[in-house]
């Protein structure tokens, strides 16, 4: 069974067909890449995992249950993490006290939050930080305290959405290997939405392409780099053809 199913989706809002009957699944302890141009339909994608808003038809089962209707905190307990592309901490908050907001949601103990909060924010590299406000953080401080927030709900399943833009050369190598080392802290999946195609073709087990809501293609990063309907949509097509 799948961990993620993602079967015949579509969602339309008033004359725009964000996802047209769109179907993926992920497998326990992959990385999956979703990726395509700028209003593709990835992030409608993500919002549709994570209870944000319903589809039209088709279905989504986590773990073999639907997840359809049911709220965003709901699919969080369940264990689905999310990042956001623009990430808002709670900036006049410290760290710690950012991550131990999500521990909560699966203890009431402040003693164990706190425990769990401090283990996550050694993974993310941000132990040495954790009194300072979030708000002092600079973008890749930021980027890797949205990571260390979702982590702290103990998903199966998280969603990063753009994680590294915006982020130096040196900053998006950092992010890379601690994104690499997920699965062996427990993370059984990942699903990211990138643009930058180094991070996708270094992570990902498997790809799949969106463009004007429907998917185009499927499969390792390096079939799908160089699978026709992929280049035509980032690139165009010549005239002369």
């Amino acid at each position: 069974m799948a961990l993620l199913e993602f079967q015949g989706v579509s969602k339309r809002f008033g004359g725009l067909l964000a996802t047209n009957d769109v179907t993926f699944s992920i497998e326990e302890g992959e990385v999956l890449s979703i990726i395509g141009p700028n209003g593709a339909g990835k992030t409608t994608i993500f919002n549709l995992i994570t209870g944000f808003i319903k589809p039209d038809q088709g279905s989504i089962r986590f773990h073999g249950q639907s997840i359809v209707g049911k709220k965003p905190y709901q699919i969080a307990r369940i264990g689905v993490g999310r990042t956001f592309q623009i990430v808002k901490p709670l900036v006049n908050m410290s760290v710690l006290e950012n991550v131990m907001l999500g521990a909560f949601s699966r203890t009431s103990s402040t003693g164990e939050a706190r425990n769990k909060a401090l283990e996550i924010l050694e993974l993310t590299g941000l132990h040495n930080r954790k009194d300072m406000t979030a708000g002092s953080l600079t973008l890749a401080g930021r980027k890797r305290l949205e990571i260390a927030r979702a982590l702290a709900i103990r998903p199966k399943l998280i969603l990063l959405d753009e994680v590294v833009a915006g982020l130096t050369p040196t900053e998006a190598v950092e992010t890379i290997k601690l994104l690499k080392e997920l699965k062996s802290h427990g993370i059984s999946a990942v699903g990211g939405i990138e643009h930058v195609m180094r991070v996708v073709m270094e992570i990902s087990d498997r790809v799949i392409v969106i463009n004007h809501g429907t998917k185009i293609a499927e499969g390792t990063p390096q079939d799908v780099t160089s699978h026709p309907e992929v280049i035509k949509a980032y690139l165009g097509s010549s005239e002369e053809e």
